[in-house]
């Protein structure tokens, strides 16, 4: 019933999941008082109560079934204009039971626009009719009740209404959080949408230059201009594979899955790394770029070094972005102090930019924001990374803030928390890969794609390494089940026709020969968050190269695992 009320009278309104019982009360009221009036008044009494009755009941269903807003006005001059005839009913009749019909055609009424309105009605109307029965001894309920009826009747009334208006609070704020929570929607829905305008314009101009300058390269017989084409394709390649790896990171972050990995380094290094990314770029516009680190800040620390060059890359990226030609960058890293082995950090990055206003400012660090809507057609980008090192920073122990004015530059600032590492760590140089290590080493490469398996033989090749291929994982498990002892490592897509990696793994490990248990299987793939990872492990593999693949990976985990073993007897194939 109460669903049917709900759907058919209503009109599915839900603005307030309680109207149904709401008009049922109203309607079974009428009736009693209808009936009230019918045996106890005469004729004319009882239409007007009837009229009276279905008024209300009506302009009730039509206030529920109309939308906020003007139509809550619209509700209120019926309301009003039904208040009269109640009172001039009360006056001229002395129909007490029309009382509480107007109080509550106006609670409603007041409820959708001035809660402070309805508790001042309240109080006036329970005053005049504490006036009427007690100053004036007027019998509202009529010659066969007493003054203790009245009474009763009016502190009854006092506590229907005070429960109605605590009901009509509630309703109110549960009204206005609603509003919010969707005008703070469609302003998410609102970013989102330019969000991935910006990054269809982000992702098409890297390819465009790529598609370009490999028609460029195809079509010229000059071997500089080709190895200017590719270097380009390079540069758009690299571009393409930040913007994607903003979108993951900002997917993990949304999902909960966005983790920091715990390893020594050096800041000044980690400095250095993130100013060479933006060196180019600033010597194309003629920038001045000065870089200090504090003396006293320790030479190894501990923490993810990768995260923190990607922080500080973006804000110096920004800074070269939004500083025009002949400007200046400044960098200062300095040590805050030290408490419990941790030591907190501030860097500093400070430009002669065009600056920002404080409406701009407050925006800054939200997911799919910008300065200005205008700002991605502009100087370009996703409006992701600031949002990203704020989570970065956040996840490391600090805070990050700017501090701008328009026309007069910019500086970022944020501080982290790293533990002191172990000094003797900096004395450490890491050696470089070479390629001697990999002669004569026999690589097992399952790859269904062509052009990957090409990709990979290209960065193998130097090495001295002899490359086999197998075009899905069944062909890899068979492959490998022939001459177990012939291989040294294994490199395995994921996603493979016929059978994929996860189950050619768990195959070639369940094998019964010793060197199925120990083999190196290193997958290759392209999901890289850490539950896919996990899930390369599970599956019985010892590593993983995220795609797109680089020969520094590569060589990295070949280093990794093959350093100390002994070389495969070979196949003689």
């Amino acid at each position: 019933m109460i669903e049917f009320i709900r759907r058919r009278v209503l009109g599915g309104s839900d603005k307030n999941k309680n109207a149904p019982h709401i008009l049922i009360i109203l309607c079974v009221y009428a009736i009693i008082t209808s009936t009230y009036r019918a045996l106890y008044f005469d004729v004319h009494h009882t239409l007007v109560r009837i009229a009276l009755s279905v008024a209300i009941i009506v302009s009730y269903i039509l206030f529920e079934r109309s939308s906020l807003g003007k139509a809550a006005v619209a509700f209120a001059v019926p309301s009003f204009i039904m208040t009269l005839i109640v009172f001039g009913a009360l006056y001229i009749y002395g129909d007490f039971l029309l009382f509480p019909y107007s109080i509550g055609a106006a609670l409603i009424s007041l409820t959708y626009m001035k809660p402070n309105s309805l508790a001042k009605f309240i109080v006036l109307s329970t005053g005049t009719y504490a006036v009427m029965v007690f100053v004036f001894r007027v019998n509202l309920l009529g010659d066969p009740f007493s003054m203790v009826h009245n009474l009763l009747f009016l502190v009854a009334s006092a506590m229907l209404k005070l429960i109605l208006y605590l009901f009509c609070k509630t309703y109110v704020k549960t009204l206005d959080e609603l509003t919010a929570a969707k005008n703070e929607a469609n302003q998410a829905a609102l970013a989102k949408g330019t969000f991935l305008s910006n990054i269809s314009h982000e992702i098409r101009t890297p390819l465009n230059a790529i598609i370009g300058m490999a028609t460029i390269g195809k079509s010229s017989n000059d071997i500089n201009r080709i190895h200017y084409a590719l270097g380009r394709i390079n540069d758009a390649g690299s571009h393409l594979l930040k913007i994607i790896n903003d979108v993951l990171d900002m997917s993990k972050i949304e999902s909960g899955k966005f983790a920091l990995s715990m390893d020594e380094f050096g800041v000044k290094k980690v400095i250095n790394l993130a100013a060479s990314l933006v060196a180019l770029p600033a010597e194309e516009k003629k920038q001045g770029l000065a870089i200090y680190v504090d003396d006293n800040i320790p030479p190894v620390l501990i923490g993810d070094d990768q995260r923190l060059v990607q922080v500080v890359a973006n804000i110096l990226g920004n800074a070269v972005k939004f500083t025009p030609e002949h400007g200046h960058i400044g960098l200062n890293a300095r040590l805050l102090g030290e408490k419990d082995g941790f030591c907190t950090i501030q860097i500093e990055i400070a430009d002669t930019g065009i600056g920002m206003s404080q409406e701009q400012q407050r925006n800054l660090f939200q997911a799919f924001h910008q300065a200005e809507s205008n700002t991605s057609r502009k100087f370009g980008g996703t409006g992701l990374g600031l949002s990203i090192s704020k989570n970065i920073v956040n996840m490391m122990g600090g805070k990050i803030w700017v501090e701008s004015e328009p026309g007069k530059g910019t500086t970022f600032a944020f501080t982290v928390q790293l533990r002191r590492g172990n000094p003797l760590s900096a004395e450490k140089t890491p050696a470089e890969p070479d390629m001697a290590a990999f002669h004569g080493r026999r690589v097992l490469i399952a790859e269904d794609i062509e052009i990957n398996r090409e990709i990979i033989m290209a960065f193998l090749e130097p090495t001295g390494v002899k490359t086999v291929f197998a075009g899905n994982g069944a062909e890899a498990v068979r492959v490998f089940g022939e001459s177990p002892g012939a291989y040294d490592i294994i490199f395995m897509d994921v996603q493979m026709p016929e059978m994929d990696g996860f189950e050619a793994t768990r195959r070639i490990r369940a094998l019964d020969e010793t060197r199925a248990k120990t083999i190196p299987i290193i997958a290759m793939t392209a999901n890289v968050f850490r539950e896919d990872i996990e899930k390369c492990l599970d599956a019985g593999m010892s590593d993983h190269v995220g795609k797109p693949m680089n020969a520094h990976d590569v060589f990295a985990v070949m280093r990794k695992h093959l350093e100390g073993s002994p070389c495969s007897p070979g196949t003689g194939r």
